[in-house]
């Protein structure tokens, strides 16, 4: 039986913060869309994750991303396929909405899949590439991380220069400091 049941959902005060900031910037009406696609994402995670054998412990919402504390399979292709399961249920979603006019949900769910593919720890990109390598190749994947980091840096240092917001630095300032923080590769966190 699937069952797709967290035992004890966590928000930290961050994540209040954040969505009470992007509640008062929200003019145009994307954020109940954009936590629709995370919620779809999370649901992929939460369904390999229960098909694969893994169990959850805990989803923690934090302002960073959501976090899921889970036991994971022994199996590194196990593993990755847990991590690429949120940006394929993005994809998913993607694919459903489009057809039926639903544009914004339809690129909010996008944006979302491709961001988290990005090859940055404790992106499900960069856990994917982990669990691939079995930990091996760290310098590879500290170049690819490094890289990614600072171009999310310099992509939002050139929006903020030509009035664009300053949200994609934000986010990757949040990418970078979360990729140093983490400390187990047992947690997978997605945006």
């Amino acid at each position: 039986r699937l069952s797709c049941a967290v035992s004890r959902i966590q928000v930290r005060d961050g994540f209040l913060v954040l969505m009470a900031a992007l509640w008062c910037a929200d003019e145009s009406g994307v954020l109940p869309i954009f936590l629709l696609a995370a919620a779809v994402h999370e649901c992929g995670h939460l369904f390999v994750i229960r098909l694969s054998g893994g169990t959850v412990h805990a989803l923690c919402l934090t302002a960073c991303g959501a976090v899921l504390r889970c036991s994971l399979p022994p199996s590194p292709f196990s593993r990755a396929a847990i991590c690429l399961a949120g940006p394929a249920a993005s994809f998913a979603l993607t694919a459903l909405a489009n057809p039926l006019g639903a544009y914004r949900l339809a690129g909010a769910s996008a944006l979302l899949g491709l961001f988290n593919l990005l090859p940055v720890p404790p992106l499900d990109g960069g856990m994917a590439l982990v669990y691939l390598s079995d930990g091996g190749f760290p310098r590879v994947r500290g170049v690819l991380a490094a890289l990614s980091g600072a171009t999310l840096l310099l992509c939002g240092l050139l929006c903020l220069r030509n009035d664009g917001g300053c949200w994609v630095l934000l986010t990757g300032t949040a990418i970078c400091i979360s990729a140093l923080r983490m400390k187990k590769c047992s947690e997978i966190c997605v945006f």
